[in-house]
C-alpha cells in the first residue's frame, strides 16, 4: 500500500460534506487494502474507506446498494466520491453494522442463530447476477461484470501453474495425481453458464451480532462474480469448522436449496481455491499454513467419497 494515507483533519473535512456534528475522527488499522477511518458523530459511527490506488469505489457501491435492495443487511452508503478533491483518492462513507464479528466473540458461546440467519442473507447475496465470472471489473460504473466470460475461462487460467507448483510441496505423486484427477471432476461439476455475486473472502471475521442477534455482513472488498458454491467453499476450506459449517448450510438452504452434488461440488470447489493459494504462495512464509489446510481438505474429500 502506498504511504499516502490522508490526515485525520482532511478526513473530518471530507466527512463533514456528509454529516453534521462529528465528535471524532481516528484511522482503523484492521484490513490492509484500504485506508479506513472510525468517524464518530452524535447520531451514530460511520465508516469512511480510501483506496490507496488509483482507482474507484464505484462498483462496490452498486454492490452494497444492490446487497441493500436485496434485503441483506450490509452498510448503506452515506456518500461517495469517485476521486476526492481534498485527498485524490476515492472513498466511500457506509454507516456501522453493529456489534462484534464471531471471531472477536468469546470461544464458548453459541453461534448457531447467528449463522443460520447469516445462511440466509448469503443465499439473498447469491441472488444478484454478475455479467461474467472472476474479479469485478471496477472500471464498469453502471454493472457488475467480472473479467472473464465463461466460468472455464476463469478456472482454467491458473490451473496448470498451480498443479505443477504441488511439486513445491511434500505432497505424494499419488496425491498430486488426485489432485489434478479431482480437478478434472470440479471443472465438470462447478461450470454453470451464469455468474452470480458471492462476497470473495466469507468468513467469521465478517459476520456482526449483537448480543447474539445476527446484525449483518461487512466487507465486500473481494467480491467477485462466480458460482455461488464460492463462498460455501471458502467458508469450510479456509476454516475448518464443521459445526459452524453446518449451521450456515442450515439456512442458506432454507432459502436456496443444495443438492448432495452440490455439497459434494463445494467440498471440490473449497480444493480448487486452497489449490490456488498454493500457486500463489509456494515462495512466501504462509506456504505450510496453505499446505496444511490442502492436507485437510483432501482428507475430507477422501472420507466422504468413501
Amino acid at each position: 500500500m502506498n504511504n499516502n494515507r490522508p490526515e485525520c483533519e482532511v478526513v473530518k473535512t471530507v466527512a463533514e460534506k456528509y454529516l453534521a456534528h462529528i465528535i471524532s475522527v481516528e484511522p482503523v488499522r484492521k484490513g490492509t487494502s484500504t485506508y479506513v477511518y472510525r468517524v464518530t458523530t452524535n447520531s451514530g459511527t460511520y465508516y469512511l474507506r480510501f483506496l490507496p490506488e488509483d482507482a474507484s469505489f464505484a462498483t462496490e457501491v452498486l454492490a452494497h446498494n444492490a446487497l441493500f435492495d436485496a434485503g441483506v443487511n450490509v452498510p448503506r452508503v452515506i456518500g461517495f466520491e469517485d476521486k476526492n478533491e481534498e485527498t485524490g483518492l476515492s472513498f466511500m462513507l457506509v454507516d456501522e453494522i453493529p456489534g462484534i464479528c464471531i471471531e472477536d466473540s468469546g470461544p464458548q458461546a453459541d453461534y448457531s442463530d447467528i449463522l443460520r440467519e447469516a445462511g440466509r442473507q448469503l443465499a439473498r447475496i447469491h441472488s444478484i447476477p454478475v455479467d461474467g465470472f472472476g474479479w469485478i471489473n471496477k472500471g464498469s460504473y453502471d454493472a457488475l461484470k467480472g473479467e472473464k466470460h465463461s466460468f472455464d475461462e476463469y478456472f482454467s487460467e491458473h490451473m496448470e501453474n498451480d498443479l505443477e507448483a504441488l511439486h513445491q510441496y511434500p505432497f505424494s505423486d499419488e496425491e498430486r495425481t488426485q489432485i489434478r484427477e479431482l480437478m478434472m471432476t470440479a471443472r465438470k461439476m462447478l461450470n454453470v453458464e451464469k455468474a452470480v455475486l458471492v462476497h470473495g473472502d466469507f468468513d467469521i471475521s465478517h459476520i456482526f451480532h449483537t448480543e447474539g442477534s445476527y446484525s449483518g455482513i461487512i466487507d465486500f472488498g473481494d467480491i467477485r462474480g462466480n458460482n455461488r458454491l464460492y463462498d460455501l467453499a471458502t467458508f469450510v476450506g479456509f476454516y475448518q469448522a464443521r459445526r459452524l459449517y453446518s449451521y450456515l448450510l442450515e439456512g442458506y438452504c432454507e432459502i436456496a436449496h443444495l443438492t448432495d452434488e452440490d455439497l459434494y461440488a463445494t467440498e471440490l470447489m473449497a480444493l480448487f481455491i486452497i489449490l490456488r493459494f498454493l500457486g500463489r504462495k509456494v515462495n512466501s512464509n504462509f506456504r505450510e499454513h496453505w499446505y496444511r489446510l490442502a492436507r485437510k481438505q483432501l482428507e475430507h474429500i477422501n472420507i466422504i467419497s468413501n
